[in-house]
C-alpha cells in the first residue's frame, strides 16, 4: 500500500499511538505521519504509507484548521484543562466588542512562545518532558501566522462571564499552538483563560469528511486511501518523456526538450501556502502514461529554458495503491 490515508484520531491517544496502531491494523511497517496532533485533542490526522512517506517534506507546511473552545476565567501551567490552576478571576464581563478586538489583534503575523508542553526540543529533550520534571525553560519565540480568527455561533446581548465558554474557528500555519493562543486571548483580555477543547478540522486539502476511524479501519485495513501524488498537488507538474523519465530515475538531470506537458496545481495556494513558498521550484514528475515519479526541482529561467534535476524520487515500478 502507497499512499495517503487520513484518520479521525481520538482524544487520548498520540499521534506516535495512532501510527502504531495503523501498522498493526495495516501489516505495514513504513507509515509516518505529516503533522502531530496533541494527545487531547482529535480530528485530522495525516498518514503516509509506503512510498508516500518519502513525499511527508513537503507536506508538513500545510494551513491546519481549528474548532476550539475557550474557557474564562482561569488559567492552567498547560495552558489546556488538563493542568494545575495558576490564576483565577471571577469579578468580570466580557461584550462581543471585546472579543472582537481581541480576534482582531490576533490575526496576520505575529510571534507566539511554544508553551512547555510541546514536543519541541531543548539541549536534546523534548519540552514535555522537562515539563513532567517540574523544569521551566526560557523558549524562543516563533513566527506564525493566523490567516482566519472567528467566533462559532452567535453573540446575544448578555456578557460572558466566570465559567463561561467560546467557541472559535482558527486556521493558522504550521507550528502554531491552538492553547497558547487561547492563553494570548487571556492576556489580551485581561482575563486568565484557557483551553477547554480543540477539534482539528483541516490539513491542506483534508478535511474531516475524509477521515476513517480506527474502528473502521480495523473493520477494512485497506482503509481509504487517497494517490500519492495528491498530498503534493500543490506543486506544478509536468509530464516528461519515457527517456527523460528513465534518467529522472537514475539520478541524472533532463532539459527543456524533454518536457511533454505543464500540468497546474490542484490544490489553492491558500490551502497550501506554506509548502507552496517553502517549496517553491519543485515539481511534480510524471511519465507519459501519467504514472507519478516522485518531486524534481527546476533550474534556470523560463526563457533560458529549465533543467530539471531529481529530488525526491519514487523506487522505479512504484504506482499508487500498489
Amino acid at each position: 500500500m502507497h499512499g495517503i490515508m487520513v484518520i479521525l484520531k481520538p482524544p487520548g491517544m498520540t499521534s506516535h499511538d495512532v501510527v502504531a496502531m495503523a501498522r498493526r491494523l495495516t501489516k505495514q511497517r513504513q507509515i509516518g505521519h505529516a503533522g502531530t496532533l496533541d494527545p487531547g485533542a482529535a480530528g485530522v490526522l495525516v498518514l503516509c504509507l509506503g512510498h508516500a512517506t518519502r513525499l511527508i517534506p513537503f507536506m508538513e507546511d500545510y494551513v491546519k484548521s481549528y474548532r476550539a473552545e475557550l474557557r474564562l476565567g482561569w488559567s492552567t501551567d498547560s495552558q489546556d484543562a488538563g493542568g494545575e490552576i495558576q490564576d483565577r478571576r471571577q469579578d468580570f464581563e466580557l461584550s462581543a466588542a471585546d472579543f472582537a478586538q481581541v480576534f482582531a489583534k490576533l490575526q496576520g503575523e505575529t510571534q507566539q512562545i511554544p508553551p512547555m508542553v510541546s514536543a519541541i526540543k531543548h539541549q536534546g529533550q523534548r519540552l514535555y518532558k522537562l515539563a513532567r520534571q517540574g523544569k521551566v525553560v526560557t523558549r524562543k519565540p516563533r513566527t506564525i501566522h493566523i490567516y482566519t480568527l472567528q467566533p462559532v455561533g452567535f453573540f446575544g446581548e448578555e456578557p460572558l462571564s466566570y465559567g463561561d465558554r467560546l467557541l472559535f474557528d482558527v486556521t493558522c500555519s504550521k507550528g502554531t499552538y491552538v492553547r497558547t493562543l487561547c492563553q494570548d486571548m487571556g492576556v489580551l483580555l485581561g482575563v486568565p483563560t484557557h483551553m477547554s477543547f480543540l477539534l482539528r478540522t483541516r490539513v491542506g486539502p483534508w478535511r474531516l469528511g475524509d477521515a476513517t476511524t480506527l474502528e473502521a479501519l480495523a473493520e477494512a485495513p485497506e482503509g481509504r486511501l487517497f494517490a500519492m501524488d495528491q498530498g503534493v498537488s500543490h506543486l506544478l507538474g509536468v509530464v516528461v518523456s519515457e527517456s527523460g523519465a528513465r534518467r529522472l530515475q537514475q539520478g541524472a538531470k533532463v532539459d527543456a526538450r524533454d518536457i511533454i506537458e505543464h500540468i497546474a496545481p490542484t490544490i489553492d495556494a491558500a490551502t497550501a501556502i506554506g509548502s507552496v513558498e517553502k517549496h517553491e521550484g519543485s515539481l511534480r514528475l510524471y511519465d507519459p502514461d501519467g504514472w507519478f515519479l516522485g518531486i524534481g526541482r527546476r533550474q534556470g529561467l523560463p526563457q533560458q529554458g529549465w533543467e530539471i534535476r531529481p529530488l525526491r524520487m519514487l523506487p522505479c515500478g512504484a504506482k499508487d495503491g500498489q
